[in-house]
């Protein structure tokens, strides 16, 4: 398998995941969840819908995403921590893939 359908495959099972209960609309650290998840999914389902490529726009705010999502990841726990390392870790190997 490579990088691209790695990505792919992390995503379809990231997709079926539901939103974690009691975060809708909440913060943390000043960042809004509910934004940084609709905002990092808009970019990964983009990358995967046009095999690995990403335009500048996308990628500047996937950066972006990336430094909240290390923010969120770090002051959470259980259930919503676990949702959101997938949505990290997806947002790095993208973020890294040539």
């Amino acid at each position: 398998m490579n990088n691209l359908e790695e990505i792919e495959k992390l995503w379809l099972e990231f997709y079926k995941l539901p939103f974690p209960s009691g975060l809708a609309g909440e913060d943390v650290n000043g960042i809004c969840v509910t934004s940084l998840d609709t905002f990092t999914a808009g970019c990964i389902d983009t990358f995967v819908s046009k095999k690995g490529r990403l335009d500048k726009k996308r990628k500047a705010i996937l950066i972006e995403c990336q430094n909240q999502l290390e923010i969120v990841v770090d002051n959470l726990a259980d259930e919503p921590k676990v949702y959101y390392e997938k949505l990290l870790t997806l947002t790095n190997k993208i973020l890294n893939h040539k």
